[in-house]
């Protein structure tokens, strides 16, 4: 299995994919991978659906993404309560997933909007106390990139990331990591600095405070919030299993808990959770 790095850095949201199907054997590893790994760290049921929309079972529903996605009609879709943190758990449990496929050479992308959500709604029975937070296509990477791939990396600046100091504190939010502390963490920050998000916001903001690793939500001004999901707590969910991940592959003993530091929050930030380094 490659490292968790290589992984995070080679992961890329696919739009335009082959036409040759997913080996049954390789779909059976991911469908034992989307059962297995269900459960978010703060204890919500996510439950996944592989939906084909060229085989029988889905006939009658018309599974789209208005000409986002080429190439496949093999869509990965996940529904959760509307438990606390449902949306957090929600992202971490799916990017595993995403990341998953990424090490078996599966493309992915994260569609937050851009899908027939009705469509979707009745292939996986929807309740009205459910959500659809998020879909991805599946399938092998297609050989030449569309116009619109293009365009949507250029709008959403896909390539470009935060610096470093502007995501991470020590102690507050106005202060750098000190030296010590950069060497300690800054492998595991960096996965969280490399995460996906909606429209390439990177809203997580993480401080550090002894052995302590707060999470933040720094919301985006105007950003659409609907009824359907919040996406920017997903992409929290998201930049989670990227350090759950990174700790577990050195072996770091930890543990998340809600235990939200005494500071001043602006009325855009919200507290999510904390990792203690134990």
């Amino acid at each position: 299995m490659p490292e968790i790095e290589e992984v995070i850095r080679t992961r890329k949201s696919i739009r335009t994919f082959s036409n040759i199907d997913i080996e049954p054997e390789t779909k059976q590893l991911i469908l034992k991978f989307m059962t297995a790994n269900s459960v978010g760290i703060f204890g919500n049921k996510v439950d996944f659906y592989w939906t084909d929309g060229s085989s029988d079972e889905f006939k009658n529903v018309k599974l789209g993404t208005y000409g986002v996605i080429s190439g496949t009609k093999c869509f990965i879709a996940g529904k959760v309560g509307t438990s606390e943190k449902n949306f957090e758990d929600f992202g971490y449990c799916m990017e595993k997933l995403v990341l998953y496929c990424t090490q078996m050479n599966i493309g992915t992308c994260w569609l937050g909007g851009t899908y027939k959500r009705t469509a979707f709604s009745a292939a996986i029975e929807l309740q009205e106390d459910e959500f659809i937070p998020a879909v991805t296509p599946i399938g092998y990477f297609g050989t030449k990139k569309r116009t619109i791939d293009k365009m949507f990396r250029r709008l959403a600046g896909s390539d470009n990331r935060k610096p470093f100091d502007e995501v991470f504190f020590s102690g507050s939010f106005s202060q750098q990591l000190s030296e010590k502390e950069k060497e300690t963490y800054h492998y595991f920050l960096e996965m969280v600095r490399l995460a996906p998000s909606a429209s390439n916001k990177q809203p997580w903001r993480v401080v550090v405070i002894d052995k302590m690793l707060h999470f933040f939500l720094k919301r985006t001004p105007n950003y659409n919030k609907t009824m359907h999901s919040d996406l920017q707590r997903v992409d929290m969910g998201i930049a989670i299993s990227h350090l759950e991940l990174a700790l577990g592959e050195k072996n770091i003993s930890h543990r998340w808990i809600v235990s939200q530091p005494d500071l001043d929050l602006d009325e855009m930030t919200e507290y999510i959770a904390s990792c203690e380094i134990l």
